[in-house]
């Protein structure tokens, strides 16, 4: 089930599978960054939709006040009326909605915040810090999932593992470690632990 009336992503979704699927809390807090922008943006839209249709709400009153507005016009003008009413009804719920939203994704910030290593650092400088590790983290991850459910990893994710720096040195190590580790374990799907970044906030 994926349900999220209005909202880009639910609350659950926002803290498990965006701030879940990092494996460190920059790279999470980075993350949550671009859909606080976006966020922000469509609730900047929104208010500026919500003068457009009182303005069109407006002048539609105007033309039926007047004295000499012609029964099209009129007709028109009602039109315009029942139109912006209509569309209010799910422009407040959109615009409720995103403000919730923008109010989970500063709260899930401001916990990672804490746990950031390079918050000292501007957003561009800390993104680009971060993803070393990062991608590390995630291509162990790859790995583990590939070979506690296929037995192997696929050619396409073994190659991008080998262009990562730290292939050698840690990469090579923990699959070993890992193959070992489903060679001694008949239950290897025992291994898989929860991403430590679900840990923030429980």
């Amino acid at each position: 089930m994926n349900s999220k009336p209005h909202r880009t992503n639910s609350d659950f979704q926002l803290k498990y599978f965006l701030v879940g699927s990092c494996h460190t809390a920059d790279a999470a807090w980075t993350l949550l960054y671009g859909q606080k922008i976006d966020i922000e943006g469509k609730i900047r839209f929104a208010k500026v939709a919500e003068l457009r249709r009182d303005a069109k709400r407006l002048a539609a009153l105007e033309i039926l006040s007047s004295e000499n507005t012609t029964d099209s016009a009129r007709m028109n003008a009602e039109a315009d009326i029942h139109e912006v009413e209509s569309e209010k009804i799910v422009s407040d719920l959109n615009l409720k909605a995103a403000i919730d939203e923008l109010e989970c994704i500063n709260t899930l910030m401001a916990e990672l915040d804490p746990h950031r290593k390079y918050a000292h650092l501007s957003l561009f400088e800390a993104n680009e810090a971060c993803q070393r590790e990062e991608w590390l983290e995630e291509l162990k991850t790859r790995a583990e999932n590939f070979l506690v459910s296929q037995g192997a990893i696929p050619c396409d994710q073994l190659s991008t593992m080998r262009t990562h720096p730290d292939f050698e040195t840690m990469l090579v190590p923990f699959i070993q470690e890992t193959v070992l580790k489903i060679q001694t374990n008949e239950k290897g799907i025992g291994l898989l632990k929860q991403n430590k970044m679900l840990l923030i906030g429980e």
